[in-house]
Order: structure tokens, then C-alpha cells, then sequence
């Protein structure tokens, strides 16, 4: 199991929760005010628009949602929502350390480090926008057969499921480290994968959320390339990694 190191700021909830075999019952929408807004200071990176080319997700309560709630409600296995909740942690190092060995720390790959939070900081908020504009609601919202496996945490409840930031970043995370680690790539790649469906597992998002997240996250990196520091961040954390995996 992925060991949580917590290197960015991320607290996981305590025990994964067992989903409930019920009925789907509509709720109303939150009425915390969402707490996610797109700012300079909370983005400095952001260079896409995600409202340009990201799709409306599905209309509530339409048979595509519905289909979609089906398969967030599962069931799941206990480890893979344990493995779902440990995903919920904002940590690259913890997200890869299986593909990439326990020495896979922030502390011994600083240059590293730093890529990764650019990418990760460019991508995860680039869909902020998006969840504004359709502002919808999470799938346990939505459905009382679904417990989110992170239980208790009012910021979901305050915010926007569509498109998924966790996933936005993840997979920035994914294509970056396969880029500089071209012998994992594979299952660099795969791993992102499934770092992003955590989402779905744990119930805080839609099969839909988590693919435009992945859909932000690619489009924030390949313009990220285009971005000189970087491109020099890059080359410092390729230098970094080659020396311990040989690529």
C-alpha cells in the first residue's frame, strides 16, 4: 500500500467507508459557498482555458448520469477504497512510489519536486472555471447509496464536481514522470490511471469528472512545454532521475 508522506499540503480522513446498498435519493444542492475560485494568487500557472475546449458533463439526473452513478456506487473491494483514500493525498511521491521504489522521496529529488508542484499547481486548478460554469454536484450529493470514502470533509460538500482537479493533477503528474522516467512509462502511466479513478472508488466523482480531469491535465502540460523555466525544471529533474534509474 502507498505510503502517505504528505510532502504538499493534503490531510487523508481516518478508515475507508463501506458503500450503502440503497436506493438513489435526490438531494438539494449544497448551500456552503463554494470555496475554489480560480485566483492569481491560487494559480499562478493556469495558461489553457478548460471552458474552450471542455465538454457540458451530463444533465443531472439523465440516463447518462444515472448510468454514471451505477458505476460509482460499485461495489468496491475494501482494499481498493482504502487505496482510494490514500489517493486523496496531495503528494506525487506517495501517488508513484509503487512504480518508482521507496526511495522515491521529495527529499531525495528536489529537482524533481519542483517540476512536479508546477505541473501539478498548472494542472489541477486549470478546471476551476469549467466547475464553475455547470456547477455539479458530486455523485454523493446526488445518490445516498454512495459514501464518499473521505468522510466528513465539508469541502467537497462546497465545491464542484465536474471537471476533477485530483485527477486533472494526477494525470499531469503521470505524463511528466513518463516523460522523464521513459523505462517505467508504462506503468508510470497506468498508475495515473488509477490514481485518477480513486475518484470514482471513493465516490467524490463521476466516471465523466475524472476523464475531463485527465483531459485538463494533458492540456495543461503540453502548453506548460512551451514555458522556458519550465522546460529548465525539466532538465534538472531528468538529470536528477537518470542517475537513479538509469534512463
Amino acid at each position: 500500500m502507498i505510503k502517505l508522506k504528505l510532502v504538499f499540503a493534503a490531510a487523508v480522513a481516518l478508515g475507508a467507508c463501506a458503500t450503502a446498498d440503497t436506493a438513489p435519493v435526490a438531494q438539494s444542492p449544497p448551500s456552503a459557498q463554494p470555496t475554489h475560485p480560480t485566483t492569481p494568487e491560487r494559480n499562478p500557472a493556469v495558461q489553457v482555458d478548460a471552458t474552450v475546449f471542455i465538454p457540458p458533463p451530463p444533465q443531472a439526473n439523465s440516463a447518462a448520469e444515472m448510468a454514471e452513478r451505477s458505476i460509482v456506487r460499485g461495489p468496491w473491494t475494501a482494499e481498493r477504497r482504502q487505496q482510494a483514500l490514500e489517493d486523496n493525498a496531495i503528494d506525487p511521491f506517495a501517488a508513484f512510489d509503487s512504480v518508482l521504489g521507496a526511495d522515491f522521496t521529495a527529499a531525495n529529488f528536489p529537482a524533481t519536486t519542483a517540476a512536479l508542484d508546477r505541473a501539478g499547481r498548472a494542472a489541477g486548478f486549470a478546471g476551476d472555471p469549467v466547475k464553475f460554469l455547470h456547477r455539479r454536484q458530486r455523485p454523493f450529493l446526488s445518490d445516498d447509496a454512495i459514501t464518499p470514502c473521505i468522510p466528513g470533509d465539508e469541502r467537497l460538500r462546497a465545491s464542484f464536481s465536474y471537471p476533477s482537479g485530483h485527477a486533472a493533477l494526477g494525470w499531469a503528474w503521470a505524463l511528466v514522470l513518463a516523460e522523464l522516467v521513459p523505462s517505467r512509462a508504462d506503468a508510470i502511466i497506468e498508475r495515473g490511471r488509477d490514481f485518477t479513478w480513486s475518484r470514482v472508488v471513493c465516490g467524490v466523482h463521476y466516471p465523466s469528472d475524472v476523464q475531463a480531469g485527465r483531459d485538463v491535465g494533458a492540456a495543461a502540460i503540453a502548453r506548460l512545454h512551451a514555458d522556458p523555466e519550465f522546460q529548465r525544471q525539466l532538465e534538472a529533474a531528468r538529470a536528477e532521475l537518470a542517475a537513479a534509474y538509469g534512463d
